[in-house]
Protein backbone atom coordinates (compact mmCIF):
# COMPACT_ATOMS: atom_id res chain seq x y z
CA UNK A 1 0.00 0.00 0.00
CA UNK A 2 2.68 2.16 0.68
CA UNK A 3 4.42 1.77 -2.54
CA UNK A 4 1.01 2.56 -4.40
CA UNK A 5 0.53 5.59 -2.58
CA UNK A 6 3.86 6.64 -3.34
CA UNK A 7 3.41 6.08 -6.79
CA UNK A 8 0.23 7.86 -6.75
CA UNK A 9 1.94 11.14 -5.06
CA UNK A 10 4.62 11.16 -7.60
CA UNK A 11 1.61 11.15 -10.20
CA UNK A 12 0.04 14.20 -8.41
CA UNK A 13 3.30 15.83 -8.17
CA UNK A 14 4.11 15.23 -12.05
CA UNK A 15 0.29 16.34 -12.96
CA UNK A 16 0.72 19.47 -10.79
CA UNK A 17 3.58 20.47 -12.28
CA UNK A 18 2.45 19.95 -16.13
CA UNK A 19 -0.70 21.88 -15.19
CA UNK A 20 1.25 25.00 -13.13
CA UNK A 21 3.37 25.12 -16.29
CA UNK A 22 0.29 24.23 -18.36
CA UNK A 23 -1.75 27.75 -16.48
CA UNK A 24 2.29 29.82 -17.15
CA UNK A 25 1.99 29.25 -20.96
CA UNK A 26 -1.73 29.99 -21.37
CA UNK A 27 -1.34 32.92 -19.12
CA UNK A 28 1.81 34.37 -21.10
CA UNK A 29 -0.11 33.82 -24.25
CA UNK A 30 -3.17 35.00 -22.80
CA UNK A 31 -0.85 38.39 -22.04
CA UNK A 32 0.58 38.39 -25.48
CA UNK A 33 -2.99 38.14 -27.33
CA UNK A 34 -3.61 41.04 -25.28
CA UNK A 35 -1.27 43.24 -25.56
CA UNK A 36 -1.07 42.53 -29.23
CA UNK A 37 -4.37 43.25 -29.84
CA UNK A 38 -4.10 46.42 -27.90
CA UNK A 39 -1.33 47.78 -29.92
CA UNK A 40 -3.75 46.82 -32.89
CA UNK A 41 -6.88 49.14 -31.76
CA UNK A 42 -4.49 52.08 -31.03
CA UNK A 43 -2.69 51.87 -34.90
CA UNK A 44 -6.78 51.44 -35.84
CA UNK A 45 -7.81 54.58 -33.75
CA UNK A 46 -4.87 56.55 -35.02
CA UNK A 47 -5.66 55.75 -39.00
CA UNK A 48 -9.38 57.09 -38.19
CA UNK A 49 -8.26 59.61 -35.96
CA UNK A 50 -5.91 60.71 -39.30
CA UNK A 51 -8.95 60.54 -42.09
CA UNK A 52 -11.23 61.79 -40.00
CA UNK A 53 -9.24 65.56 -39.03
CA UNK A 54 -11.00 68.69 -39.67
CA UNK A 55 -8.12 70.91 -40.03
CA UNK A 56 -10.24 73.90 -41.31
CA UNK A 57 -14.00 74.28 -41.34
CA UNK A 58 -15.91 76.60 -43.49
CA UNK A 59 -15.22 78.05 -46.95
CA UNK A 60 -11.99 78.01 -49.25
CA UNK A 61 -9.64 80.97 -48.28
CA UNK A 62 -10.04 83.86 -51.55
CA UNK A 63 -6.70 83.12 -53.36
CA UNK A 64 -6.12 87.12 -54.31
CA UNK A 65 -8.69 89.08 -52.17
CA UNK A 66 -9.33 92.59 -52.61
CA UNK A 67 -10.75 94.78 -49.42
CA UNK A 68 -13.01 97.15 -49.54
CA UNK A 69 -13.63 99.37 -46.14
CA UNK A 70 -17.24 100.56 -45.85
CA UNK A 71 -16.28 102.63 -42.82
CA UNK A 72 -17.54 102.68 -39.41
CA UNK A 73 -21.46 102.70 -38.86
CA UNK A 74 -23.63 103.41 -35.66
CA UNK A 75 -26.79 103.51 -35.96
CA UNK A 76 -30.09 103.14 -33.23
CA UNK A 77 -31.16 99.89 -32.30
CA UNK A 78 -34.94 99.13 -32.51
CA UNK A 79 -36.77 100.32 -29.53
CA UNK A 80 -33.59 103.12 -29.34
CA UNK A 81 -32.16 102.16 -26.37
CA UNK A 82 -28.76 101.13 -27.70
CA UNK A 83 -25.98 101.44 -30.54
CA UNK A 84 -24.84 99.17 -32.68
CA UNK A 85 -21.65 99.90 -33.56
CA UNK A 86 -19.90 98.04 -36.53
CA UNK A 87 -16.44 98.80 -38.86
CA UNK A 88 -17.17 96.23 -42.55
CA UNK A 89 -14.78 95.39 -45.02
CA UNK A 90 -15.80 93.87 -48.31
CA UNK A 91 -13.80 91.03 -49.68
CA UNK A 92 -13.80 90.93 -53.47
CA UNK A 93 -11.73 88.49 -55.37
CA UNK A 94 -12.47 90.44 -58.82
CA UNK A 95 -10.74 94.28 -58.84
CA UNK A 96 -12.79 95.50 -61.40
CA UNK A 97 -15.91 94.63 -58.90
CA UNK A 98 -14.70 95.98 -55.99
CA UNK A 99 -14.04 99.26 -58.20
CA UNK A 100 -17.38 99.18 -59.60
CA UNK A 101 -18.95 99.30 -56.19
CA UNK A 102 -16.39 101.79 -54.88
CA UNK A 103 -17.58 104.68 -57.60
CA UNK A 104 -21.26 103.98 -56.27
CA UNK A 105 -20.40 103.65 -52.07
CA UNK A 106 -22.96 105.65 -51.07
CA UNK A 107 -25.77 103.41 -51.87
CA UNK A 108 -23.68 101.00 -50.45
CA UNK A 109 -23.61 102.80 -47.15
CA UNK A 110 -27.39 103.13 -47.50
CA UNK A 111 -27.96 99.64 -48.04
CA UNK A 112 -25.91 98.67 -44.93
CA UNK A 113 -27.35 101.63 -42.79
CA UNK A 114 -31.07 100.32 -43.40
CA UNK A 115 -29.51 96.85 -42.69
CA UNK A 116 -28.07 97.38 -39.46
CA UNK A 117 -30.69 99.56 -38.09
CA UNK A 118 -33.10 96.63 -38.99
CA UNK A 119 -31.29 94.38 -36.15
CA UNK A 120 -32.99 93.97 -33.35
CA UNK A 121 -30.98 93.49 -29.65
CA UNK A 122 -32.55 89.85 -29.50
CA UNK A 123 -30.93 89.01 -32.72
CA UNK A 124 -27.67 90.56 -32.06
CA UNK A 125 -27.20 88.76 -28.29
CA UNK A 126 -27.66 85.59 -30.23
CA UNK A 127 -24.11 84.18 -31.60
CA UNK A 128 -25.35 82.45 -33.91
CA UNK A 129 -27.18 84.99 -35.98
CA UNK A 130 -23.79 86.67 -36.55
CA UNK A 131 -23.57 84.35 -39.64
CA UNK A 132 -27.25 85.16 -40.47
CA UNK A 133 -26.41 89.00 -40.26
CA UNK A 134 -23.26 89.08 -42.44
CA UNK A 135 -24.99 86.61 -44.95
CA UNK A 136 -28.36 88.80 -45.42
CA UNK A 137 -25.97 91.47 -46.25
CA UNK A 138 -23.88 89.95 -48.59
CA UNK A 139 -27.31 88.91 -50.31
CA UNK A 140 -28.45 92.87 -50.33
CA UNK A 141 -25.04 94.47 -51.54
CA UNK A 142 -24.47 91.57 -54.01
CA UNK A 143 -28.07 92.44 -55.48
CA UNK A 144 -26.21 96.11 -56.08
CA UNK A 145 -24.50 94.64 -59.10
CA UNK A 146 -26.06 94.47 -62.72
CA UNK A 147 -27.23 91.03 -64.59
CA UNK A 148 -25.12 91.40 -66.99
CA UNK A 149 -21.05 92.09 -65.88
CA UNK A 150 -17.85 91.97 -67.91
CA UNK A 151 -16.59 90.01 -64.79
CA UNK A 152 -18.71 87.33 -65.62
CA UNK A 153 -19.61 86.87 -61.52
CA UNK A 154 -23.08 87.00 -60.54
CA UNK A 155 -21.91 87.17 -56.56
CA UNK A 156 -18.63 89.43 -56.58
CA UNK A 157 -18.55 89.90 -52.93
CA UNK A 158 -17.36 86.66 -51.32
CA UNK A 159 -17.18 87.88 -47.93
CA UNK A 160 -18.19 90.46 -45.73
CA UNK A 161 -15.64 91.01 -42.79
CA UNK A 162 -16.58 92.56 -39.13
CA UNK A 163 -14.06 94.35 -37.53
CA UNK A 164 -16.23 95.92 -34.49
CA UNK A 165 -19.68 94.73 -33.74
CA UNK A 166 -21.04 95.51 -31.05
CA UNK A 167 -23.71 97.02 -29.20
CA UNK A 168 -23.57 100.35 -26.74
Amino acid sequence: MYEYTKVFFCYIKKNRLKTKFKKKIINSILISMGFFLFVLSLQVEGKESEETRVIREGPPPLEKPQYLDLGTFVVNMPGHKYFLKSSIYLAFENLAAKEWLSVRLPIAKDLVIAHLNSITVEQFDEPKNRAVIKNDLQIRLNSLFPNKTPWDDFNPIRRILFLEFYRQ
